[in-house]
């Protein structure tokens, strides 16, 4: 390859540097037209495969959003509310294993915690003269003649939480210690009859000189007995050691007493709820369709051209649009006889333009939940059941249509990685060609123009 080509030109006139150039360039024009087409087909492969990433997310949304409008372990129509008409009293939960209907609480009392003190002391930091051992709920605890009040109380503190990591004192029958107004106070954790303190002084005198045990063994200055929570539910007397989290009275009820008095808890299905998710299946169904609208159809531009959507040759993607809306919509075949609801317009979710689906009239659908409310679940089951069926091919497994298609996409444009690759492999080798031909071709051009001149002046010479 000729290198220099102003020295390859010499002087000859329009056979410049700039001009090889523009031929060079002129020649290479297709290659780089072919270039450009393929990386333009790369990034629109780039586009489809995130956008079957998208695909995914939104249709496995959808696909969630029915699983609780269906009849099974997650289905939104088997929770149950508990509503209490005085919460000052009590509040309740309940489980979809509670009986509907209205229970009448009593609180006659609360469980409360044992609680018992010691005589005052002066002085809280002054030595006691008080040796021996004593033993509070299985906790045996020692003194020396020279502790003090706070001294014996960070003693028994000290065992509590060894006795704990040892596990030989339960969370259930721990206590605990502390001071006020220069009494030892001893405070049992748990409330109720059955988790009352005991204690015992096992050599010398220790709690009986405090003034925590009387003479007998017996509580010397009780502030507080333990007692248990006394309450009646629809009659029926009960007792428990604790206010809350009493789930054992009736089933899948948890009930948490506040104060003395009478309320009235009344169970019924979560309607609310039921809204809140058939809501979101609104939105998720929404979401969706105007998503695939976007991508498989033709959008107008202000010049009157229109774009292509980035699945709009997806015939599959853009009838499934209008039949997953057709799929929901459709009168429920398997309608019992005589079922007042057969579709979801009955209820108030009703089908507007540009197939956009909304909640319209929320009190057709909250009439249906309080009146008949079995009839509602059956048919969102058999029609989300339907729509399921439509979507599980995209959803559901380990190799969907989605997977596929997003599979497909990767496949082409991994090929089109590599047509670039040899693309410009085989335009750098053409260019390298035609750089050379094109100088070679100058340069004779220019050896050509040396002999004409050669020979004018040879011819002048002769003639002179």
């Amino acid at each position: 390859m000729i290198n220099n080509i102003s020295n390859a030109f010499k002087n000859t006139t329009g056979l410049t540097n700039d001009y090889y150039e523009a031929l060079v360039s002129a020649a290479m024009e297709p290659n780089r037209l072919a270039i450009k087409r393929a990386k333009e087909r790369q990034d629109s492969l780039k586009v489809e495969t995130a956008v079957y990433t998208d695909l995914d997310t939104k249709m496995n949304a959808l696909y969630d959003s029915l699983k609780s409008l269906r009849n099974g372990d997650t289905s939104v129509f088997d929770d149950k509310i508990a509503t209490t008409s005085d919460k000052a009293i009590g509040t309740a939960s309940a489980t979809s294993g509670t009986a509907n209907g209205a229970y009448d609480l009593v609180v006659t009392n609360l469980a409360k915690a044992h609680r018992v003190r010691s005589s005052q002391q002066a002085d809280t930091k002054a030595d006691l003269g008080l040796v021996g051992t004593f033993t509070i709920n299985g906790v045996s605890v020692s003194s020396i003649a020279t502790d003090s009040l706070e001294e014996i109380r960070d003693a028994i503190t000290t065992a509590v939480t060894a006795a704990m990591e040892a596990e030989t004192l339960t969370e259930e029958d721990s206590f605990s210690a502390s001071i006020i107004d220069g009494h030892l106070v001893l405070s049992a954790h748990s409330t109720g009859q059955d988790f009352r303190l005991t204690a015992t002084d096992d050599t010398g005198t220790v709690l009986q000189s405090l003034g925590v045990l009387d003479g007998g063994g017996g509580w010397a200055n009780p502030l507080q007995d333990g007692e248990y929570a006394s309450f009646s539910l629809n009659g029926v007397s009960i007792s428990r050691n604790s206010n809350t989290n009493i789930s054992d009275v009736a089933d899948g009820l948890t009930l948490n007493l506040k104060a003395a008095g009478s309320a009235t808890i009344t169970v019924a299905p979560d309607s609310s709820g039921a809204t809140t998710k058939i809501n979101a299946f609104i939105s998720k169904l929404n979401d969706l369709t105007s998503w695939l609208a976007s991508k498989t159809g033709s959008k107008e531009g202000d010049n009157g051209t229109y774009t292509r959507g980035v699945l709009a040759s997806n015939m599959g993607l853009r009838s499934l649009r209008r039949t997953v809306v057709q799929t929901a919509f459709a009168t429920w075949g398997d309608a019992p006889s005589g079922a007042t609801y057969k579709r979801l317009d009955q209820m108030g979710i009703e089908l507007g333009d540009q197939l956009t689906v909304s909640l319209a009239d929320s009190s057709k659908l909250s009439d249906a939940l309080a009146s008949n409310y079995d009839e509602v679940v059956d048919l969102f089951d058999g029609v989300m059941s339907k729509v399921s069926t439509l979507l599980n091919p995209y959803v559901d497994g380990s190799d969907t249509l989605v997977d596929k298609m997003k599979a497909a996409a990767d496949n082409s444009l991994e090929s089109q990685g590599d047509k670039i690759k040899r693309l410009e492999i085989s335009s750098a080798r053409r260019e390298e060609l035609m750089r050379n031909q094109i100088a070679y071709q100058f340069a004779a051009i220019s050896s050509y123009n040396d002999q004409g001149r050669y020979l004018s002046t040879a011819l002048f010479s002769a003639y002179g």
